[in-house]
């Protein structure tokens, strides 16, 4: 179980940092402040916090802020301690370098996944005693929850992204570039990156047994960031993984669990090549 040890310790010194404990404290006051100055009103049981969520919530908060902060979770996990040597030392422990990797995916993900809960807390406060005074129209705990749920996971698989770009880079500049370059192209520059794709490869497209819109959507559901606003779209409309739109939702849920497995993997097959 000496993943199980790395991840538990990787999680404790996490959620006792104070930089996490000021980006709980920073995310959890935009979100309320979004909730008391928007306070979108009208009728039916989910219209509040649905407009809140998918429309001013996501847009910044979730897809652009959870993401960044995975990134500067995930850099050094490994690249740190081996720059500092205490990576050797806990290489000389029973750890294989597996759970190295692996570990500090669960444990720093996890921590993660507390510090989104834990942000999501005041918010949820805010609404609940605005629909009780009538400041809004209802507030709805489950879509607001399991909205959270989403914001967790895509902090998990860029966790797992800026660990593995931490394990294959020898030093922590490096890994931070690394794990900055991929935010950049999936929050800021993937519409017009595929877009350039799809030009340039229009030509190699029409012989395959594909549509230059079915490359298209597979682009799109590639991205992570797109692949969790399709579910979140899908679960507060009372659709996941239901309706016209369930073979999209697989394959978005599909590749979130391939940009959660596949960049660490590769970090561990560089890692594993290294001569520390």
């Amino acid at each position: 179980m000496t993943l199980a040890a790395i991840a538990e310790k990787d999680f404790q010194d996490a959620v006792r940092s104070r930089g996490m404990i000021a980006l709980v404290a920073l995310f959890s006051l935009l979100v309320a402040v979004f909730a008391f100055v928007i306070r979108p009103t009208g009728q039916g049981e989910q219209f509040a916090t649905e407009l809140l969520l998918r429309f001013f919530v996501r847009p910044f908060l979730v897809t652009t802020l959870v993401p960044l902060v995975a990134v500067v979770i995930g850099y050094n996990a490994v690249s740190g301690e081996r720059e500092s040597g205490s990576l050797k030392l806990l290489l000389s422990l029973p750890h294989s370098r597996a759970d190295v990797v692996f570990g500090k995916v669960v444990g720093r993900g996890a921590a993660l996944s507390v510090a989104v809960f834990v942000g999501f807390l005041l918010p949820a406060a805010v609404l609940a005693v605005l629909a009780q005074t009538g400041g809004i129209a209802a507030f709805n705990v489950g879509s607001y929850f399991g909205f959270t749920v989403f914001a967790a996971v895509l902090g998990v698989v860029f966790v797992a992204i800026a660990v593995g770009c931490s394990a294959a880079a020898s030093t922590q500049r490096r890994a931070l570039i690394g794990g900055v370059s991929i935010y950049v192209l999936f929050v800021l520059l993937w519409g017009a990156v595929t877009g350039q794709f799809l030009g340039a490869a229009g030509g190699i497209v029409d012989p395959l047994p594909v549509s230059t819109e079915q490359v298209r959507a597979f682009l799109r559901v590639s991205n992570p960031t797109t692949g969790v606003e399709i579910l979140s779209n899908a679960f507060l409309g009372g659709q996941l993984f239901a309706g016209e739109t369930v073979n999209r939702q697989i394959s978005a849920a599909s590749m979130l669990v391939f940009w959660t497995v596949a960049p660490p993997l590769v970090g561990l097959w560089k890692f594993d090549a290294d001569d520390l």
